[in-house]
């Protein structure tokens, strides 16, 4: 008899046993089944965002600008800018320090023998200067890709513009051309910048982004100078008016790689 009720207490403990395993076994579940979709929602808070973006390739190229002075400080060499204006000639200072002085714009190395000599005399430090334009490609978002496209389109137009300019401009003298040569070439990269300017306009009328459409707006007014100043070429017939429209078109390309360096996505 006794060794019963040992037997019916020993059933009992694990009957009791494993009522407490099941209850802890589905409070445990639940509170598993509780937590998982704060894991679930924390795996949303790190996930990265990924970016997609559009590139517009651009052909290096090589160009070339006499230089006339270079200086730590612009100051200095404002005396210089200011005498050859009262000549006539647009001097383009670069970015700086040191601020560089420089004088045309060509497709070809330019033979400084034939320079006028009132630069000659005005001149500190004469020499050809080698730069590369589209050492940058044009990189930018897939979001907005209406506004986006239409100003890699401007872009690209900017980019044939630059480099018929550069074509036309194998030398800074007015000479080195027929005029019916000019008037040909004149005419065509006139048409050019006529149709940047009107697809400049539009594309303006809707830019979200303010630095954007400033760095755009300055284009545009350089565009309507270089534009002027081809005019002049036919009109006067000299090598000072061919400076100065080489002049202006090297402001042109400044505001393009600024555009473009300012305005491309980072590709990281």
């Amino acid at each position: 008899m006794r060794r019963l009720k040992q037997w019916g207490m020993l059933l009992w403990v694990m009957i009791l046993a494993m009522v407490f395993v099941q209850a802890t076994g589905s409070y445990v579940a639940k509170e598993l089944n509780r937590l998982e979709p704060t894991e679930h929602q924390s795996e949303l808070y790190i996930q990265e965002k990924v970016v997609k973006q559009n590139v517009l390739k651009l052909t290096p190229r090589e160009y070339y600008t006499v230089q006339i002075g270079s200086y730590p400080d612009i100051t200095d060499g404002q005396e210089i800018v200011d005498a050859l204006a009262l000549l006539g000639y647009r001097v383009f200072v670069s970015d700086g320090p040191p601020y560089q002085l420089w004088l045309g714009c060509l497709g070809a190395a330019p033979d400084l023998k034939a320079l006028p000599n009132e630069i000659i005399a005005i001149g500190s430090d004469i020499f050809v200067q080698k730069q590369i334009l589209n050492q940058l490609n044009f990189q930018f978002p897939a979001e907005d890709t209406t506004q986006w496209q239409d100003v890699a389109v401007l872009i690209a137009s900017l980019d044939v513009v630059i480099g018929h300019s550069l074509q036309m401009f194998q030398d800074y003298r007015y000479e080195a051309c027929s005029v019916d040569n000019w008037n040909s070439m004149i005419h065509q990269v006139q048409e050019e910048l006529a149709l940047i300017a009107s697809s400049g306009d539009r594309v303006l009328g809707y830019m979200k982004e303010e630095q954007s459409a400033g760095m755009l707006l300055d284009i545009l007014t350089v565009i309507n100078r270089y534009h002027e100043s081809l005019g002049l070429i036919e009109e006067k017939q000299s090598t000072k008016v061919v400076l100065l429209a080489q002049s202006c078109l090297m402001e042109l390309i400044d505001c393009y790689h600024d555009f473009i360096q300012q305005n491309s996505v980072n590709n990281e």
